[in-house]
């Protein structure tokens, strides 16, 4: 089975991207996806609590809001959390891999924000990186997420400069035109994969 790393910046497009293969019928594999319904579980939620303080639980779920708020601005809280949740994530991805490979998919995207900072890009055969402008992206977070430049420029600088992510990527899916635009290089990468 083929599995393609699909990573980028925050804002970058790469769930327009998933959303577009999977409707090709390409299975893709959601790591944020993943990492909420694992903060639902009550064992995690008791494990962010013991490692992070109970401010964060609110009912018995995690204070997703409260909790972004201090792992973007505070790197060693950001270090604990993925140390709770990474594993979780890798293991129940593998599973799903695992499944779709013996249901005979010969293509799966695993799409992973964090995938070089994690390592998962060595376990995988091709890395696509999704880019748009750095002006786009802020624009983007700040319009999609009701976000001031500040706060945006934080979450964006939370991650793996894109300008790095490119150097290590197999195919680089420039995002900063149109959908149109986008749409057709995709085209050219499924005609190439199916």
């Amino acid at each position: 089975m083929f599995k393609v790393g699909l990573t980028g910046g925050i804002a970058s497009g790469k769930t327009s991207v998933a959303n577009w293969f999977a409707a090709k019928g390409i299975p893709v594999i959601n790591a944020d996806e993943t990492a909420h319904q694992l903060m639902e579980q009550s064992s995690v939620v008791s494990a962010v609590g013991q490692e992070l303080g109970s401010e964060y639980i609110e009912n018995g779920k995690i204070n997703r809001t409260l909790l972004g708020n201090r792992v973007f601005s505070d790197p060693m809280a950001k270090k604990r959390l993925e140390k709770i949740i990474h594993p979780l994530v890798a293991k129940v991805m593998k599973k799903k891999s695992t499944i779709l490979e013996k249901e005979g998919y010969k293509v799966i995207i695993l799409d992973v924000p964090l995938l070089f900072e994690v390592g998962w890009d060595k376990s995988i055969d091709e890395v696509w990186v999704v880019f748009v402008s750095p002006d786009i992206q802020k624009k983007r977070l700040m319009s999609r997420n009701g976000f001031n430049e500040k706060e945006a420029e934080k979450r964006i600088g939370s991650q793996m400069p894109l300008e790095e992510k490119i150097k290590r990527a197999h195919r680089i899916i420039n995002n900063s035109g149109t959908w149109e635009e986008t749409e057709k290089y995709l085209q050219t990468i499924w005609l190439e994969i199916k």
